[in-house]
């Protein structure tokens, strides 16, 4: 920034540098068993392959969250072009074969010349004989390796191996380890770091080697260090100026000066005053936001969306009306939602089959449930050995959804429909959702069941306190049924399945309406949009970085405000 001509000469490991992570991302997107995002990751960073159908394939993996990408379906051209080169980097090889082979992969994926033109690529080529012909050095070397084994042998090169950046032959500042400043004359030195942690007067010995055994195999001992440490030290005071800088606390821990540091306080107490000016600043806390989204009206809103408005306005104004949604992640462990979506699978794949081929017998339902739970767990990727804490519940389950399920067809109960998208115009707006399941009552009311496989707990508050849950009336206002029933069927692992009804589900739905007319038309007339979350509204909220709720503070102005249904409560 200032134009200063400088020289590194302390370098870095290789395998830190960004010519590294091109070729371990390439050799770890190669694996059999690598994960969706780590070959995307190693994709996006090569230029062979079209930004905008990279970018398509992407949307479509996430949405179906396929975790693993020896479960994608190989059928469009960047599909195929990226197995193309993982199929090439996976067959077991002698050392100078893989070799060969990562050049080549490395080229058809046209990360190669990023490599030659980089001068850490330069360096990584040299340390793993990337260059043609270099590879003969390892001809004697016929044992073969697998995949696994030649990645470890990369990285353990460039881990072994130090990148010294191209250096001007005069600079004005050079940086070098305090050993290495023996015997230079420097016109000026700055000493960082001199605290009892990073420049102790007896530096601990590296490695596990006890002093017997470093003195068996010529390795310095902890006095030759000590020693060492001190020359440098005394020589850096030697210089014409020298700036001795230390921490006084680091995480909030106390740090003392270094030993060294507090032997030449005493030996001159009549060292250069501190140059540095002390400065009083005054505290200048954010504001919460509190934007106004008049200027991004929503066409099409969902019962999620609305949720967020009335958990939050701030929420819903980022997320809904500014769009900025996070990618959600593959590379993850199975966990609770994984089992409500291979719960909904299934259960739709056995409705279906029912409708179908009706059956009371307990036997046929139960081996129509099981085949529709398998094709369930093929649809969704799921591996069977981390699906194993859910599937070793599914008996349960199994059991008591067959159980309430006889009882609740007894009554003269059909299904209709499971997983029906369902739009509902209201004005301007357009209410859309997903209704996990439609039943029609013996008196051909429509019944809308959504599932839930939380706490019990859980399920029961939401019908203690229909004002607050909106879901049931939202799926209600989706029907052109006028008067519904609406219940929450709780499947869960560890107690039986049981419904919640919702009573009043058509007087709900009314406010509910109400309620969405009004809020938009408010949003519409410029009422800002604060940022009122709380509880859990906040502890899982994708836009709490944005809002940074944890750096203002809450003064909620005259405006007119947009205040929310948990803010009203």
């Amino acid at each position: 920034e200032r134009g200063v001509v400088l020289r590194d000469e302390t370098g870095w490991t290789l395998s830190t540098t960004r010519a590294a992570a091109t070729v371990m991302g390439l050799l770890r997107a190669a694996a059999w068993d690598a994960s969706t995002d780590g070959v995307l990751d190693w994709a996006k960073n090569a230029s062979a392959f079209d930004a905008v159908a990279l970018v398509q394939l992407e949307i479509a993996l996430r949405r179906r969250g396929t975790r693993d990408w020896r479960a994608v379906a190989v059928d469009d051209a960047i599909a195929l072009q990226i197995q193309a080169i993982r199929e090439a980097m996976q067959k077991s090889r002698a050392l100078g074969e893989w070799l060969q082979a990562l050049r080549t992969a490395l080229r058809h994926a046209g990360q190669w010349q990023a490599l030659v033109d980089d001068a850490a690529g330069q360096a990584l080529l040299d340390a793993l004989r990337l260059r043609q012909g270099a590879e003969k050095e390892f001809s004697d070397v016929s044992r073969r390796m697998d995949q696994p084994a030649f990645v470890a042998w990369v990285s353990q090169t460039l881990e072994a191996a130090s990148f010294l950046p191209p250096h001007p032959a005069q600079a004005q500042v050079v940086i070098l380890p305090a050993s290495q400043l023996l015997g230079r004359v420097l016109a000026a030195v700055v000493f960082p770091g001199c605290d009892e942690v990073r420049l102790p007067a007896s530096p601990e010995t590296p490695g596990m080697w006890t002093s017997a055994q470093r003195l068996l195999l010529g390795l310095p001992q902890r006095d030759q260090l000590a020693k060492l440490a001190r020359a440098a030290w005394e020589y850096a005071l030697c210089s014409p100026n020298i700036d001795v800088l230390w921490r006084a606390s680091e995480e909030g821990e106390r740090l003392m000066p270094s030993a060294l540091v507090l032997e030449l306080l005493l030996q001159k107490p009549d060292l250069s005053p501190d140059p540095r000016v002390s400065r009083s600043l005054r505290p200048m806390p954010n504001s919460m936001p509190r934007p106004i989204g008049a200027a991004l009206p929503l066409r099409r809103l969902s019962a999620s969306a609305y949720e967020d408005l009335r958990r939050c306005p701030y929420r819903f104004f980022a997320l809904r009306q500014l769009k900025l949604q996070e990618s959600d992640e593959l590379d993850t462990e199975l966990g609770k939602r994984d089992f409500g979506n291979w719960l909904h699978a299934l259960l739709r794949h056995f409705h279906e089959a029912l409708a179908m081929t009706p059956t009371s017998l307990a036997q046929e339902r139960r081996a129509m449930i099981d085949d529709a739970a398998e094709r369930a767990s093929q649809e969704l990727g799921l591996a069977q050995s981390e699906f194993l804490p859910f599937a070793a519940s599914w008996p349960r389950v199994r059991a008591t959804y067959l159980g309430w399920l006889a009882e609740h067809q007894a009554g003269g109960v059909s299904f209709v429909q499971a997983e029906v998208w369902k739009e509902m115009p209201l004005g301007a707006l357009t209410l859309v959702g997903r209704i996990d399941r439609i039943d029609r009552l013996a008196d051909g009311t429509a019944l809308v069941i959504d599932y839930k496989t939380e706490a019990r707990s859980k399920t029961s508050d939401r019908i203690r306190d229909p004002l607050e849950d909106t879901q049931l009336a939202f799926y209600a206002a989706l029907l052109h049924d006028d008067m519904p029933a609406a219940l929450y069927l709780n499947v869960g692992e560890l107690e039986a399945t049981r419904s919640y009804p919702q009573p009043g589900i058509v007087e709900l739905r009314d406010q509910l309406v109400t309620g969405i007319q009004d809020d938009m038309q408010r949003i519409a007339d410029g009422a800002r949009m604060p940022a009122l979350g709380e509880g859990a509204a906040c502890d899982f909220c994708a836009a709490r970085g944005l809002c940074r709720k944890d750096f203002w503070e809450p003064d909620v102005g005259p405006e007119t405000l947009l205040t929310g249904g948990a803010a009203d409560e």
